[in-house]
């Protein structure tokens, strides 16, 4: 069955060492040769990923096949960098201006540092240029990367966050996916009685956007997306009654032991693999997890794995999750072939390379794609589900605003430690104002 796929980024329908510059190579890192002549013009480019990521392969089949035959005569020349190192190295290279050609980027406020900065290219008159390439992207998507009405970003996927579990495990044990937050509690109390951990989550410091994202879950659930607009557009308050809650909600699931044992220093990395060996039930994630969890040479339990949009806490609030866009690129100012670096994004974002990424590696499009229902994992299936039934999404919040953002996730840390929330919240907002 084929149908025509348009995923709506919803916050937008709502609210809405590498070289600097292009240079000059013939050969691969190894040494050996790339096929190209020694004028080939190379465009450096940064990526956030590591081998270890399953779709790592699919970003180098698309890079390989623009190498091979493009029309501008240039080589892309990446290089990638794990989530945990990304936003160290690209401020750093930012500060010293050797900046790679293409970047990826997160969206919103991230960019716009960058923006403000006058390191990034405006891309509008590309995207005018060609009105069937500018149409092609879901409704949200490029809004979310425009500033002062110009577009500085080309986003190639779209994520949320989602609830992974075993399939295996809950019906072993009788259990059925939770609809409501009082049902979750009851799943994860029922697990515990059974002797199984409920939830595999990560609390290390280079890992704290993991447990924000849950706290944020929880947020959104108890008050909606207009707390999450009132954060943004600075008429909340970081200590408003339902941030406090969430955090309290997300301290009664630690003292009741629904995460693993000592998962505050527990890694991303080891989290997944609990997951991914059966230690627990479920692993709250984002919806770019799809690669890993959905291949058996990863993941041993991938054929039992499914997922689910976490429950909201208040009925009034269902449907409203963390999410955004996923992966996004930018062209800096340093690179002296704009004309072939949007070339090189338009390729990646053609139909063709869309469903490859999202057929074999799960990344939801951000641009509308014939779909083919048949080609698609049950894995994917079920995050596309999750996806329909969403009646908006709220961006992380170091994307909305890095500074605040990275602020909430050193105190998401704290509360996991156990600190008393009203207090981390009071003085968050303390922050907030003092750095208006």
């Amino acid at each position: 069955m084929k149908k025509r796929m348009v995923m709506l980024l919803l916050t937008g329908v709502m609210c809405i060492g590498l070289l600097s510059g292009c240079g000059k190579s013939n050969a691969d890192e190894d040494g050996s040769s790339d096929g190209k002549s020694d004028d080939t013009e190379v465009l450096t480019m940064m990526l956030n990923g590591a081998d270890s990521d399953v779709y790592v392969e699919g970003y180098r089949k698309i890079i390989d096949a623009f190498n091979a035959d493009n029309e501008y005569g240039v080589t892309i020349e990446p290089e990638f960098v794990s989530n945990s190192d990304y936003k160290t190295k690209l401020t750093t290279m930012m500060a010293s201006d050797s900046e790679p050609d293409i970047i990826f980027t997160w969206e919103l406020g991230y960019l716009e540092n960058f923006v403000d900065g006058d390191k990034i290219t405006n891309l509008s008159e590309y995207l005018d240029k060609d009105s069937a390439w500018k149409d092609s992207f879901n409704s949200g998507t490029l809004e979310q990367e425009t500033y002062d009405g110009d577009v500085y970003g080309i986003p190639t996927a779209q994520c949320m966050a989602v609830m992974y579990y075993n399939k295996k495990i809950f019906a072993d044990n009788n259990l059925e996916v939770p609809t409501t937050y009082e049902e979750y509690r009851i799943v994860c109390d029922s697990l515990l009685e059974k002797g199984i951990t409920p939830v595999a989550l990560a609390s290390t410091a280079d890992d704290a956007w993991l447990v924000s994202q849950y706290i944020q879950q929880l947020s959104d659930g108890i008050a909606g997306y207009d707390l999450f607009d009132g954060l943004k557009n600075d008429t909340a308050k970081w200590n408003d009654d339902a941030m406090v809650q969430a955090a309290e909600l997300f301290q009664e699931e630690v003292e009741k032991g629904y995460f693993e044992e000592g998962f505050t220093g527990v890694s991303g990395s080891e989290a997944e693999a609990l997951f991914q060996t059966g230690q627990t039930a479920m692993y709250f994630n984002g919806s770019w997890e799809i690669s890993n969890l959905d291949n058996p040479d990863v993941c041993q339990e991938a054929e039992n794995i499914s997922c689910f949009a976490m429950p909201s806490v208040e009925a009034d609030h269902a449907n409203v999750s963390v999410g955004s866009l996923d992966n996004s690129y930018a062209v800096t100012t340093n690179c002296k072939n704009v004309e072939a670096a949007v070339g090189f994004l338009k390729y990646w974002t053609n139909e063709e390379n869309a469903s490859m990424l999202l057929y074999d590696y799960g990344r939801m499009p951000a641009t509308a794609i014939e779909l083919d229902d048949s080609k698609l994992s049950s894995l994917s299936k079920d995050t596309i589900t999750c996806f329909e039934a969403q009646e908006a999404l709220t961006p992380w919040f170091d994307r909305m605003d890095t500074d605040l953002g990275n602020e909430f996730n050193n105190s998401s840390i704290a509360i996991a430690n156990g600190d008393d929330p009203a207090e981390i919240f009071d003085a968050l907002q303390e922050y907030a104002e003092a750095n208006k």
